[in-house]
């Protein structure tokens, strides 16, 4: 697992500690509410791979990207993984929990790689990957500039949404 080392959490190598945001969820959150999940996420960035997360964080991530994923204009989502078939899996199961269920036509490649989608113009990008990070990052995208919401979150785990 990554290790985080961003403050004010502790230093720990699986991120069993990741604080509650209180807020609750509504149709139409604050900007206070937007800006504190957006803090919480933030806390993913520093990681290379993404933490274990127990089933109550597993249920306020996806609701928290979901949320982002509702108030944002578009997405880019892109997967570092050790396979083709892991890539694809997370990718098609994020897809689908953010509205969008599609199934990839990716051709055949061996060993680690690098997929991307782009939900505006439903375009996917393939490559071999040979650095150290796994996951999934997400970026959320607004025409407003100063967009809350905005921004890269992750890695998230491949399996964040299998359940969805």
């Amino acid at each position: 697992m990554g290790v985080f080392t961003g403050l004010p959490y502790p230093q720990c190598s699986d991120l069993s500690y990741i604080p509650p945001v209180l807020v609750t969820m509504t149709a139409n959150p604050s900007s206070t509410d937007i800006i504190a999940i957006r803090n919480h996420l933030a806390q993913f960035s520093h990681l290379t791979t993404p933490p274990a997360l127990n089933p109550e964080q597993v249920r306020q991530m996806g609701s928290y990207l979901q949320l982002f994923n509702d108030l944002s204009d578009y997405q880019t989502i892109g997967v570092c993984a050790s396979t083709l078939g892991e890539a694809k899996a997370a990718m098609e199961s994020f897809l689908a929990a953010l509205g969008l269920p599609l199934e990839l036509a990716l051709p055949d490649r061996q060993g680690a790689i690098y997929l991307k989608f782009n939900t505006l113009n439903r375009a996917w990008y393939l490559d071999s990957y040979h650095g150290p990070s796994r996951g999934v990052l997400i970026s959320f995208h607004s025409s407003e500039p100063e967009a809350p919401e905005a921004g890269t979150y992750g890695p998230f785990p491949f399996d964040l949404f299998a359940s969805s």
